[in-house]
């Protein structure tokens, strides 16, 4: 059996990093930055604001062993309340450097944070099901699209991942080519992955500590999940996805389950 070649076995990928690596004849700090660029926002859109979420309340070692992947839900709505301590800790906004510059819970590339959050809403406590954007800055949820999204749809549009269809929500994180490419070229879309993770990261771990559970989705039909949340596929593509609600089994159960299906011991 021969080695794998990332060049020959998988040449689209090794295409993407050789065109962005950076050697010493193309290696620079970045152009100029952009003007600020303001979010997908629409202010025509019916506009839900956030209450004050609660405080996650327990220490990072607990979150960390709580983060485990949950492919069982329970039919349970989501707060909103605690959908909103959710997104403050994942992408959140305060003005604390001034009225313009906006600090995250993220570190991001120059400082000009490009992805953007949408909600595929099912059972949200306070908010009618189908299609939101969230607004860090005002702190809040503007209607993108009201729609019943039917358990086979959602599964379709996660290529069969059945568990997807019995979450509250699924989080969209995606990335708008403009506020950073102008920058950083084509590197600047390295920088939009690792900054959605860590976005990932954060939703993770807060909603461990918030009591919910979460599974991370890579896998989906890029062009239709677009479209659905409104997006202009053109301008912004969606990175990563994260189906979250109320587990029906705790952490150390959810562990051996999945253990079971690996045919390992958890």
């Amino acid at each position: 059996m021969r080695d794998f070649s990332f060049a020959d076995d998988t040449p689209a990928a090794w295409t993407y990093h050789r065109g962005t690596a950076r050697w010493l004849f193309n290696a620079s700090s970045g152009g100029e930055s952009p003007p600020v660029v303001p979010g997908r926002e629409d202010g025509g859109l019916s506009w839900t604001p956030l209450p004050d979420g609660p405080a996650l309340g327990v220490r990072l070692d607990e979150a960390l062993l709580g983060r485990v992947s949950c492919r069982r839900f329970r039919v349970d709505a989501v707060p909103l309340a605690v959908l909103s301590a959710l997104l403050s800790a994942g992408y959140g906004s305060e003005s604390r450097s001034g009225p313009v510059l906006q600090d995250r819970p993220v570190p991001s590339g120059g400082g000009l944070y490009p992805l953007e959050l949408s909600l595929l809403v099912r059972a949200v406590d306070g908010l009618l099901p189908g299609v939101y954007h969230y607004v860090p800055a005002a702190r809040g949820l503007e209607l993108v699209r009201a729609v019943e999204l039917p358990r086979a749809f959602i599964t379709y549009l996660f290529m069969g991942q059945p568990w997807v269809a019995e979450a509250a929500l699924v989080a969209v994180i995606s990335f708008v080519g403009g506020r950073s490419l102008t920058k950083y070229g084509d590197r600047g879309y390295r920088y939009a992955l690792l900054e959605a993770g860590h976005v990932m990261q954060n939703l993770n771990l807060a909603a461990s500590a918030l009591g919910l559970g979460c599974v991370n989705l890579g896998g989906f039909y890029d062009d239709e999940l677009a479209t659905l949340a409104g997006i202009d596929i053109e301008q912004e593509i969606p990175l990563y996805c994260s189906a979250i609600g109320v587990p029906d089994a705790e952490p150390s159960d959810r562990m051996a389950t999945r253990a079971l299906e690996r045919g390992t011991s958890p």
